[in-house]
Formats: C-alpha cells, sequence, structure tokens
C-alpha cells in the first residue's frame, strides 16, 4: 500500500476509535469528582446530580493566575454556567 492510504486508513481508524470512547464515556456517567488546571488556575469539582444528560458539579479553585477568576478557569476547562432556576438543581 501507498503512504497516503494509510495514513487515510490510520486517521480513519483514529476517529472511529475517538467517537466509540466518547460514546462509552458518555454511557458510564458522571465522574464523582473532577479535577484539574488550566492556565488561568486549578479547579476541584464534586457531582451534585445527573440530570436530563448533563453533570452538575459544584466546584471550587485555587493557586489562580493574578488577574483571574474561578469563572475563568472553569470555562477555560469547559464547564458552563448554570441558569440558577434550572429545575434540576432546585
Amino acid at each position: 500500500m501507498n503512504l497516503k492510504l494509510r495514513l487515510v486508513l490510520l486517521s480513519i481508524g483514529v476517529l472511529l476509535t475517538l467517537g466509540l470512547s466518547q460514546r462509552v464515556a458518555q454511557a458510564v456517567g458522571c465522574p464523582d469528582i473532577s479535577a484539574g488546571g488550566t492556565v488561568y488556575g486549578n479547579y476541584d469539582c464534586r457531582l451534585i446530580t445527573e440530570c436530563g444528560g448533563y453533570c452538575y458539579f459544584n466546584c471550587s479553585c485555587s493557586d489562580l493566575f493574578p488577574g483571574s477568576s474561578c469563572d475563568d478557569v472553569l470555562h477555560e476547562a469547559g464547564f458552563e454556567d448554570v441558569d440558577p432556576g434550572d429545575p434540576c438543581i432546585n
């Protein structure tokens, strides 16, 4: 086989693997703890509830970069703000 065909087949394999692993991860459910760091600081999030296919966490931040907020850290990590009136957390 030539190099281009091998690269195409490898790319398809990688995409299928990533797609399937994402589906498996979604089927497993929400992690009890999600912790890590971004360029703005570190975060530690604890699961509150699962509702409507979403995971709801209570998060705290530490080691914030000067001028950054916990919202900056969480947005960079991929978390979204929740409307306080969301029925899943009331």
